[in-house]
């Protein structure tokens, strides 16, 4: 198994059908798609490369946690109900540790959209991608993780905004190559209201702040000097 697509969903039965068949649309013989039903009112879809598992978790960070560990690709993706895929993300090549890649917000102006950092088609090591990191709108889903080298990751058992950064930095932080392509992986929307919501300005996170969770992995040869704040 190449790519495991781990789905989130919670009572939001419309956007779930929508993002599920935004995968299902594309679909390859070496995809995996794993989907946690924390409630009772979805439509579930039978299709052979489709797992439903029925976790009732305390955190968003639990249930990324227990699909990682039913999963069985190579890579993984997590991707959560309310957002969909573009119709050719599955013809992205796996080629790097991590690979990286832009959304589009549809909820977004355009002013916004313009200042958005997108990234280009560039190999680079962990070291250029930490530092030219831009963490005020990372998403989860902007990556394709290996699943090896986040099976080791200490999931908080909470779900604090900062753990979408925590994982993708630990990823990051094994990495020996890291591809960011200049491609849209998926659609972020608001038609649902998320699990957990946050004000604008506390999605704002300093780097600086982020690279305080590295202090424990040694990435450029010692652990990377931040200044707490």
């Amino acid at each position: 198994m190449k790519l495991s697509i781990l789905i989130l969903t919670h009572n939001r039965p419309k956007l779930f059908k929508r993002c599920l068949e935004s995968v299902l649309d594309q679909i390859t013989p070496n995809v995996e798609i794993l989907v946690n039903n924390d409630s009772c009112d979805i439509e579930e879809i039978d299709h052979p490369q489709v797992k439903y598992y029925y976790c009732n978790p305390n955190s968003l960070c639990e249930i990324y946690k227990f699909l990682l560990e039913q999963s069985q690709g190579e890579y993984v993706y997590y991707l959560e109900d309310d957002d969909y895929l573009t119709k050719d993300f599955l013809s992205i090549k796996l080629d790097a540790d991590l690979i990286v890649g832009n959304y589009y917000p549809t909820y977004k102006t355009i002013d916004i959209l313009n200042s958005m950092t997108m990234y280009k088609d560039v190999h680079m090591t962990a070291q250029q991608f930490i530092t030219d990191l831009n963490t005020e709108n990372l998403q989860l889903s902007q990556h394709i993780y290996t699943r090896s080298h986040i099976e080791d990751f200490d999931f908080p058992m909470d779900s604090n905004i900062h753990n979408d950064i925590r994982l993708t930095l630990h990823a990051a932080a094994k990495a020996k190559t890291i591809h960011t392509l200049n491609k849209v992986f998926f659609y972020q929307s608001t038609d649902g209201r998320d699990n957990i919501s946050f004000p604008e300005s506390t999605n704002r996170v300093n780097i600086t702040k982020s690279l305080n969770f590295l202090e424990n992995y040694e990435i450029f040869g010692t652990a990377p000097h931040t200044t707490r704040s």
